[in-house]
């Protein structure tokens, strides 16, 4: 029913540093520069008089993973996930989206010294993870307004789970978006049954020093119980969600779930063949409509119909039907 995540929007109140970060330090392609039209305004509940310029990157052109940044031009506009830092008013724990996942190459001490330059500061060490057949480093990075950039070089992956291997300095499109979940089976549910999507050989509880690493990684309690499932649109490696559920510690909603006009990780924006059967299979399956079908004009205005869809966990499905 959906298609791997084409694009992750993100709202950033200074739109030229961000620029600076992902497309002079990641090196993302800018692919389109525009102004948002009246009726995506409005399939976005936002008032239709709004000037928001939404640039979208990719890596080398790669039609997945990509990156849209949204100026809203309200420097007031709450921020989606804030849970670093002393007086945070999100908790690591609490369900919802919680980083965009980028790898790059070894050895990730040089990718961290490019993100120091750009104003990206690591949140602790990196953690080296052994899970099944999978070995990967891993950092989180506070990017612009707060967004996480999990880091990750992948030592050792199963074949088909990565697009690429990054150079040493070099970085990869979103290859993953981290969403907490507060209920395990129904965001199953909502990803198998309503999106379509398959599930990959990492769904699994981590135990031991695996364990210790995570809840380092994420910044919660020592000795939360973790698991960790991947979910993919089907021979798709770029554009997956993997699911992050704490068990009886996760908390939440955020104080300010995704929502355009909001900084912060605001849209996961998805391909769908058929917006009505979509509709009738969240019912059955989690998930539910949060606006009604428009008629709208993006991607350099290629007509389409748009739907919004939020998830169990709060996460918000842009959902495009072309």
């Amino acid at each position: 029913m959906m298609t791997a995540i084409e694009s992750v929007t993100v709202g950033v109140r200074d739109l030229d540093g961000a620029l600076t970060l992902f497309r002079d330090t990641l090196g993302y392609r800018v692919e389109l520069d525009a102004r948002a039209s009246v009726n995506l305004l409005a399939a976005w509940k936002l008032p239709v008089h709004e000037d928001v310029r939404l640039v979208t990157l990719s890596c080398d052109g790669h039609p997945w993973g990509r990156l849209r940044l949204a100026h809203w031009r309200d420097a007031a506009a709450s921020v989606t996930r804030d849970d670093f830092g002393p007086g945070a008013p999100d908790r690591p724990t609490d369900a919802g989206p919680k980083a965009l996942d980028i790898y790059t190459g070894a050895p990730i001490a040089a990718a961290l010294e490019a993100l120091a330059a750009a104003g990206c500061a690591p949140r602790g060490r990196a953690e080296r993870f052994h899970i099944g057949s999978n070995d990967t480093e891993e950092v989180i990075v506070s990017g612009p307004d707060g967004v996480a950039l999990l880091v990750m070089v992948g030592h050792g992956h199963v074949a088909g789970i990565r697009r690429l291997a990054p150079a040493a300095g070099h970085f990869s499109e979103v290859a993953t978006v981290s969403i907490v979940t507060r209920d395990l089976d129904s965001s199953r549910r909502f990803y198998e049954e309503a999106l379509g999507w398959v599930h990959e050989a990492t769904d699994v509880e981590l135990r031991g020093e695996h364990r210790d690493a995570a809840c380092r990684l994420y910044g919660v309690p020592e000795g939360t119980r973790v698991h960790m499932a991947v979910y993919r649109e089907r021979r798709q490696a770029s554009g997956k969600v993997v699911l992050v559920h704490f068990h009886d510690r996760t908390t939440g909603p955020l104080a300010h779930p995704m929502r355009p006009g909001q900084n912060g990780l605001a849209l996961l924006t998805c391909r769908c063949p058929d917006l009505e059967a979509l509709a009738a299979r969240l019912g059955r399956a989690g998930g539910q409509v949060e606006s009604v079908i428009q008629h709208v004009a993006v991607d350099a205005g290629v007509p389409c119909r748009v739907m919004l869809v939020r998830g169990p966990s709060g996460e918000l499905f842009e959902c495009v039907e072309r």
